[in-house]
């Protein structure tokens, strides 16, 4: 039976909107790997023949991005302000976005170091090539899925490894949509602020008080893309903004646009399609 814990943390979908409105095709598919853990996103696209650039904003997770055409792959770390990446025009792109409650391990980098960079799989970790050959050639989605759980997933994570000091604190910052203080969220958890801080150092790459920020707005930004009914006094209300410029500068902070611009983008990018 899932335990309320593992229930919030399994519930966070942050999302990366660019990824889908702003390539020729987008699909995803969340799979647990195993009872009562948090779920990976896999997810595939294929860039235009025109664009080659995709604007990644802060989700708090880490993904690992391979080019299925050249045959390469990166970790990206998670980010702390919006920024742009270069891709490849008329390339299909693998993904898998993770949580930070799964432990990487055989890891050549700290977490920390990989914050606001992308690393070469290569270089984090010794992935058999065959392996990533098989990942790469298939045309299959989720039989590139398949290929990954049954095989580089094994390699790469570790399961169940997280302190529970971190569990129990990505809890409390899910279980209120990140509207909690580091000092709220150092009594929950029965620690002083600064080990708290050290933890997340170490495990998260992040401080606590910026996660939390990144889960609040990736909450409000879901509010915002996946339903229609919600107004923007409901996304503030729901995740504890003081007033709408509060709202406002923290979409400006984190996603480079304002509530406004990116319902209005999105409402003019599914029109084209």
């Amino acid at each position: 039976m899932t335990s309320p814990l593992n229930s919030k943390i399994i519930s966070y979908l942050p999302s990366q909107p660019d990824f889908e409105f702003q390539t020729d095709y987008y699909t995803e598919q969340k799979v647990r790997i195993k009872p009562n853990q948090p779920s990976i996103l896999f997810y595939q696209f294929k860039m235009g023949g025109v664009s080659s650039q995709i604007s990644v904003i802060p989700d708090g997770c880490i993904d690992i991005l391979i080019n299925c055409d050249q045959h390469y792959g990166n970790i990206c770390g998670s980010v702390t302000k919006s920024r742009v990446i270069n891709l490849l025009p008329n390339s299909t792109y693998f993904g898998i976005r993770f949580l930070p409650c799964l432990d990487i391990k055989k890891i050549n980098f700290g977490i920390k170091d990989l914050t606001d960079k992308e690393i070469s799989l290569n270089e984090m970790f010794p992935v058999n090539t065959n392996i990533l050959e098989r990942v790469v050639t298939d045309e299959s989605f989720m039989e590139r899925v398949n290929i990954f759980i049954e095989t580089l997933g094994s390699q790469i994570f570790e399961i169940d490894k997280s302190s529970k000091l971190i569990k129990q604190a990505l809890y409390n910052i899910y279980a209120t949509r990140g509207n909690i203080t580091i000092t709220q969220l150092a009594e929950e958890v029965g620690y002083s602020t600064r080990y708290l801080r050290k933890q997340f150092e170490d495990h998260i790459g992040i401080p606590p008080k910026l996660f939390s920020q990144i889960v609040r707005f990736q909450s409000s930004l879901n509010m915002l893309l996946r339903t229609t009914h919600f107004t923007l006094n409901d996304v503030i209300y729901e995740n504890g903004y003081y007033d709408q410029a509060h709202l406002i500068h923290e979409f400006r902070n984190f996603g480079c646009m304002t509530p406004y611009q990116l319902t209005g983008q999105k409402s003019c990018l599914k029109t084209a399609k």
